[in-house]
């Protein structure tokens, strides 16, 4: 059972008065959301930093005082696992307050599972944010036809045979939210703050760390879940401090990413979980989102990063990628082109060579092993990063275990999330190699086809293999369909309020052929 938080056991100390500008972001194609901030929690402002020699060494007389810097999804996700075992969290993130962002992620079999071990409450209100793959077909697509070449029943079949629960999407913002309000208004997330740098104390009780705007914590536990251009784990592993693309340790995919959420109203809404279309040099995955709208991603070829982004996105892709399939061009052309945001790809190396444990500090999630996009497993590896931290910090007995218990979870994870990180990057390369052999697919399908079952089955047998609880089929049928009805009318609500504004629909005749079809333009 979850323990409840102390509030004001371990609080960060007052910092100075002063203003702070942060960009802001866009959810686009989605309206803003009304995410508060909860860092005007009593308590943590006031309250100066604890002296650790005033700590006792044995955890059952006070809490592990473990501090999270980021509180992105894998952040939050961690703070709600570390809470349940009973440490005594905080967690500083950078930006001023929570803003929508970014579309739909997939969170597959292997994270909604951890999802269900850490809380039912937080499963059942993911669900309710969320769309089914279950019963949805997914796979590869002809780029230039729009024909399906290969699908990936594992996605479906492997929750139904091992009692699984089902792989989801769900949108960036409406998860985050979802952990926000798990965690709860106790002054647990607080906005505004950011690592500048952490010293280990030399009698190993704990860890200093300062904060960017001079503030010094102790804590007995620093986790870097800062993202792929993480400052604690810059510091780590003796990299440059807020370098980020090239100059950097990351490594540059060979890809752009254009990514959109327009409207969209294909006959297939509820039938296609996603899919990606293979092209010459790109290609172009779509998924259906919430509320009537289509996530889309353009992974377009680069020969190296830091590109200036394009001023009309829109048509650039256009001209790329002329010739593709109808409904490719047609997502592209119902997308507002201010709506359209670009980003250089990186990930990063398997860390199989430095440990992600460095005293009283570890990594967390794209900090330590950023993973390319088209498996998605990112988020489900930072929920499974969060999940086993919890268990392993919880065995803790006294404050001088948490050196050797950091390493044990580094050796613990080390070899799984180098494994997925090489299945992103394998599926990346495979279709540089599949793309020039598009002239001759039938052959291709001939020789390769009966072997890909296979291979899709493997790895997806292998990313869900992670799984701390299952769920009954008759359970999770019962659940599929009651969220897809729910999906199926807010789609056709979108759709019908769109309509009665005078929103003209354009669509794309032959459905097998080019299955897009009726689009609704911004």
């Amino acid at each position: 059972a979850a323990l409840a938080p102390k509030v004001g056991v371990f609080a960060l100390p007052a910092r100075a008065s002063r203003s702070r500008k942060h960009a802001s972001s866009r959810r686009i194609g989605r309206p803003a959301s009304s995410v508060s901030p909860i860092a005007a929690a009593p308590g943590w402002l006031t309250e100066t930093k604890l002296s650790a020699d005033s700590v006792p060494d044995s955890v059952s007389k006070a809490p592990l005082r473990v501090l999270v810097a980021g509180g992105g999804l894998g952040g939050l996700f961690a703070a709600i696992c570390l809470r349940n075992a009973g440490a005594d969290v905080a967690v500083i993130e950078r930006t001023a307050t929570y803003r929508p962002f970014g579309g739909p992620i997939q969170l597959a079999s292997n994270g909604v599972s951890t999802i269900k071990a850490t809380s039912e409450n937080l499963f059942r209100r993911v669900h309710e944010v969320a769309r089914p793959f279950w019963r949805t077909t997914s796979g590869i697509r002809d780029g230039l036809k729009g024909n399906w070449m290969f699908t990936f029943g594992a996605i479906t079949e492997l929750p139904d045979e091992q009692d699984l629960p089902f792989s989801i999407c769900v949108d960036r913002s409406d998860l985050q939210d979802v952990l926000l309000e798990e965690i709860g208004d106790a002054g647990i997330v607080n906005m505004g703050s950011a690592v500048a740098k952490y010293q280990n104390r030399k009698d190993g009780n704990g860890v200093d760390v300062t904060l960017e705007d001079g503030r010094v914590i102790t804590a007995d536990v620093l986790v870097g879940a800062d993202g792929i251009w993480s400052k604690v784990r810059a510091q780590m592993f003796g990299e440059p401090s807020g370098v980020k693309g090239a100059g950097s340790t990351a490594s540059f995919t060979g890809y752009k990413l254009y990514s959109g959420l327009p409207l969209f109203k294909p006959y297939y809404y509820e039938d296609v979980g996603y899919s990606a279309f293979i092209g010459p040099d790109h290609y172009f995955v779509t998924c259906p989102d919430r509320a009537g709208r289509v996530q889309w991603y353009g992974f377009i070829k680069a020969t190296q990063p830091n590109t200036p982004d394009k001023e009309n996105p829109a048509a650039f892709l256009e001209e790329t990628l002329k010739g593709w399939a109808p409904e490719v061009l047609e997502l592209i052309r119902a997308t507002d082109p201010n709506e359209i945001e670009q980003r250089d790809l990186w990930d990063r190396f398997p860390s199989v060579t430095k440990s992600w444990a460095d005293g009283n500090v570890t990594l967390l999630g794209d900090s330590c092993h950023a993973t390319m996009p088209n498996i998605g497993q990112g988020a489900g590896l930072a929920f499974e990063d969060g999940f086993e931290l919890a268990k392993i910090l919880e065995k803790v007995k006294n404050r001088s275990e948490v050196p050797s218990a950091l390493d044990s979870f580094y050796k613990k994870r080390i070899l799984r999330t180098a494994a997925v990180q090489g299945l992103g990057r394998m599926n990346s390369e495979a279709i540089k190699i599949l793309t020039p052999l598009l002239p001759i697919r039938p052959l291709v399908e001939y020789f390769i086809g009966p072997f890909l079952p296979l291979v899709f089955r493997t790895q997806f047998g292998y990313c869900y293999s992670f799984c701390p609880q299952k769920m009954d089929a008759e359970e999770a049928r019962s659940l599929a369909d009651d969220m897809r009805a729910r999906h199926k009318k807010e789609a056709e609500a979108a759709w019908a309020e769109a309509e009665g504004r005078g929103v003209k629909l354009t669509g794309v005749e032959n459905k097998h052929e080019n299955p897009a079809l009726e689009v609704i333009a911004n």
